[in-house]
């Protein structure tokens, strides 16, 4: 199966300046654009190459690419490129269908984003040193804000909320 990466993902993915965020026991990590084709596995296609792109209700969409992961659950950060806009997603992995909701109306969208939650997780990158930094709730509204303006509105915080609360106790 031959994947349709868009020609402004490269550059954006280079621009971005890094690959993985971590933020108490949270986080989301970004395959290189030399590793997506490999990353697909188990996502559009099966271990020996045989696409699961069936048109079934909760399949896998061949307009879907998995770009990175949360590393805490492991569920897919999908980018979806049926349009010019390349929507970001995620949907729980293991229930039998794909059911993604989106957490990022663009890749720029996307982008601030992680840059927010990059500049929250500084001095509190695993459970012990966000143990021994606290995020504000004024720092995590103002950061949700920040997420929330990025995407003119247009997602559910729930995604970036539960990341900016793992490790609360």
């Amino acid at each position: 199966m031959v994947m349709n990466i868009p020609p402004a993902y490269p550059h954006w993915l280079e621009t971005l300046g890094f690959d993985e965020v971590s933020f108490g026991y949270s986080g989301l990590k970004l395959f290189a654009v030399e590793e997506l084709d490999k990353c697909q596995t188990g996502y559009s296609s099966s271990p020996e190459g045989k696409s699961l792109c069936d048109g079934s209700p909760g399949s896998w969409r061949p307009e879907w690419i998995a770009i990175g992961h949360d590393t805490l659950i492991g569920d897919p950060i999908i980018l979806d490129t049926a349009g010019s806009q390349l929507h970001v997603m995620t949907a729980a992995h293991g229930e039998g269908s794909w059911d993604p909701y989106p957490i990022a109306s663009s890749l720029q969208a996307f982008a601030a984003a992680l840059h927010v939650i990059h500049e929250c997780s500084a001095g509190r990158e695993n459970p012990a040193a966000l143990e021994e930094k606290p995020i504000s709730a004024q720092e995590r509204s103002q950061a949700l804000e920040k997420i929330q303006a990025a995407n003119v509105g247009e997602i559910n915080l729930e995604f970036w909320q539960l990341i900016l609360e793992s490790g609360l106790p």
